[in-house]
Formats: structure tokens, C-alpha cells, sequence
């Protein structure tokens, strides 16, 4: 399994889950110390899932791109697979959390938002690379948290607040499968641009 050990360090997959966990318990702790809610709003939920997030974005690519393009490995396959761990390790983070006083639900909502973002993440990895797939899902989710954004029942509030919009909403709904379907296929397909081989140089 030493291959595993290597492939998860050249992707820093360690410190990404580290501070994705992080942030996913203390958004948690301050939620079950400062409010007597039961279910972590949608605005808080989005902000901290957009965080944990861009924390995998930082997995999308390894120190050599070279390697990331050997054609000894099927790379649509993993780089598919990779995307669909992060989703599922995400996810499990938020649903510990239905056992204690301070849930983040309802689950249908927390797995769109998080396909969503993941997808978005993947789609400017595929664009732009790793370093800067953070952008877009920093900027929509920022977008859509802001005051005067909240559910509605048209159409463009509804795309451009995906995030926050009730679980079951149509139109969310579809956003956010439509991100998370182009960012997978744009990211297993494409991989991350090269970068210089300055900017791949090994760990120290």
C-alpha cells in the first residue's frame, strides 16, 4: 500500500482532511455553544461546506504534473474517484453530527450544496489548476450568503443563491447537479493544466 501512502502525501490529502475537519467541528462548536438552534442555518452551512471544500481543492493536483499524465495509470478514472472520495469524506464529516443538538441539515440540502461546490471546485481546477480552483466557490458562496440573498420563487434569485434555497428546490436543485456533473467530467478528462516546472518542483 505504499503507492497509497505516496499518492495521498504528493497530494497533501493529510492536511487537507486535517483542516477540513477542523473547520467543519468548530463551526459546529460555536453553533451548539452560541445558539440554541437544533439545525445549523443554510448560510453557516454553506460557508463552512465552501471551506472544506476548497480544503480538497488543494488535492486536485500533485507536485508533478508529469506523473499526473503517465499513461500507466487510468488518470480520468482516479481523478474521478478522488473527486467522489472528497464528496463522500465531506459528507461524512457534516452527518456526524445529526447525533449531537447542533445538526447540519436537512441532509438532501447539505449533499447539494456539497456536490455543488465540489463540482465548481473540480470545474476551476480544470480551468485554471489547483492553486486557484478556490476562486469560484469562494466568490458564488459569498454571493450567496449575503443579506438581501434568501429563498425565492424566482428563478434568477434562485440560481444565483443556489446554496441557500430550502432542499427540494427546483432550480437549486439543477444548478447545483449541473455544476457537480461539469466539474467532474471537465476535471477527470482534463486534469489541471501544466504548470511551470518551476512551480512542480519536489516536497521539501
Amino acid at each position: 500500500m505504499r503507492w497509497l501512502q505516496l499518492y495521498l502525501r504528493s497530494r497533501r490529502v493529510p492536511v487537507a482532511l486535517t483542516t477540513a475537519t477542523a473547520l467543519v467541528a468548530l463551526a459546529w462548536a460555536l453553533s451548539l455553544a452560541y445558539t440554541d438552534a437544533t439545525t445549523i442555518n443554510a448560510r453557516t452551512a454553506s460557508l463552512v461546506i465552501m471551506l472544506a471544500v476548497v480544503a480538497a481543492g488543494s488535492t486536485l493536483s500533485g507536485t508533478d504534473d508529469a506523473l499526473d499524465r503517465t499513461a500507466a495509470v487510468n488518470w480520468p478514472l482516479r481523478r474521478a474517484g478522488h473527486l467522489l472520495l472528497a464528496a463522500a469524506t465531506i459528507t461524512a464529516l457534516l452527518t456526524l453530527s445529526t447525533v449531537t443538538d447542533a445538526r447540519y441539515e436537512p441532509f438532501a440540502l447539505v449533499l447539494r450544496n456539497i456536490t455543488g461546490l465540489l463540482g465548481l471546485t473540480a470545474l476551476g481546477a480544470a480551468l485554471f489548476g489547483a492553486a486557484l480552483s478556490w476562486i469560484s466557490p469562494l466568490t458564488w458562496t459569498l454571493v450567496a450568503v449575503l443579506p438581501l440573498m434568501g429563498p425565492s420563487t424566482d428563478l434568477r434569485m434562485q440560481v444565483a443563491g443556489w446554496l441557500i434555497q430550502p432542499a427540494g428546490t427546483t432550480a437549486a436543485t439543477v444548478c447545483a447537479a449541473t455544476l457537480a456533473v461539469t466539474g467532474l467530467l471537465a476535471y477527470s478528462l482534463r486534469g489541471c493544466p501544466l504548470r511551470p516546472a518551476s512551480e512542480t518542483g519536489p516536497d521539501r
